[in-house]
């Protein structure tokens, strides 16, 4: 009888949460302006170190790049207060430009870029979809306290499996994004 009573509560509240990160993560710094942005950083984080996989070219230009034609580095340059001027290069090319502005494109708060908020819903109506509820996603860009970008991906989900099991959860992948200037000259 005891079994069944642990069981049950485990069957109706199914749930989970996952955080992935690289080893000695410091967390975000505090930064004044976006000019500490200023630099050059390789495309895509190391997950030998424990972060989670991630391209600031998939995140800045989502769909964009294809597998075999992600570029080496992303340079970034402040223009302005407010504008951050990005450039995606591949052997010392720039493949792709693009201007962002805060307040417009992004959020600039406590030291951080905060992309907007996306938010999904699922009816089960594709084929092997047993999923019925909803979701939300956030992506946050910054700096460690010794200069290395830094991503925080999270999604949050919650509704119900096969029509009757709730479930919920959430996950958490932070990468660090090493700078090289050398991948820009």
């Amino acid at each position: 009888m005891n079994r069944i009573m642990l069981f049950l509560p485990m069957l109706f509240f199914t749930g989970c949460a996952s955080t992935t990160g690289p080893d000695n993560d410091l967390g975000f710094a505090e930064l004044a302006d976006l000019k500490a942005f200023e630099g050059c950083y390789k495309n895509c984080s190391d997950p030998s170190d424990g972060s989670a996989s991630a391209c600031l070219s998939d995140i800045i230009w989502p769909k964009r790049f294809e597998i075999k034609s992600k570029p080496e580095a992303i340079s970034i340059e402040q223009e302005g207060s407010n504008i951050l001027v990005v450039s995606a290069m591949s052997n010392g090319v720039v493949v792709k430009k693009s201007s962002f502005e805060a307040g417009k494109d992004f959020n600039f708060k406590h030291g951080r870029i905060e992309l907007d908020r996306e938010y999904i819903a699922s009816g089960a109506g594709e084929p092997g979809n047993v999923f019925i509820g909803f979701g939300t996603g956030q992506t946050v860009l910054g700096l460690d306290d010794y200069g290395q970008g830094r991503v925080s991906q999270s999604v949050a989900f919650a509704g119900t499996g096969f029509l009757i099991i709730p479930v919920a959860g959430s996950a958490t992948g932070v990468s660090k994004i090493e700078r090289s200037e050398s991948l820009c000259n």
